[in-house]
């Protein structure tokens, strides 16, 4: 019953010609993150997908975002954690990565006031044209 947003796979073709490496942190079955991607033709623009049975503590715990980070060869400072929950905004601040809103949710732009967010922004396409963060 998952529907990607219109923009979602071109942005994400787009990121990864700039040569970022991309993650998923859920808590949802990782078996269903890949099979949605899978059917998306989505699955190998990812580098690494951590889902809900890999982790003891679920979000806003930071090890699925941790083990992504690492499993990336990443550190958390260099790492962007984009989300549309404050549970993701939350989590990105318990492990110390820079995190960007997404507004394509349910959550509105002022639920994130109380939480460091280096950018809210109105769709994932708007990434593409992030300079910094």
């Amino acid at each position: 019953m998952t529907v990607l947003f219109e923009s979602v796979p071109e942005t994400i073709e787009r990121l990864r010609r700039r040569g970022i490496s991309l993650g998923i942190v859920s808590t949802k079955f990782r078996h269903r993150i890949e099979a949605i991607l899978e059917r998306e033709n989505l699955l190998d623009a990812f580098d690494v997908i951590v889902g809900g049975e890999d982790v003891s503590a679920h979000k806003p715990g930071p090890t699925g975002l941790l083990t992504a980070v690492e499993r990336l060869g990443s550190t958390p400072a260099s790492t962007l954690y984009v989300g549309d929950s404050v549970i993701d905004a939350e989590t990105a601040k318990r492990a110390s990565v820079p995190f960007v809103a997404i507004l394509s949710g349910t959550t509105p732009k002022e639920a994130f006031r109380d939480y460091p967010v280096c950018r809210v922004l109105k769709s994932l396409s708007e990434l593409l044209a992030l300079e910094d963060c």
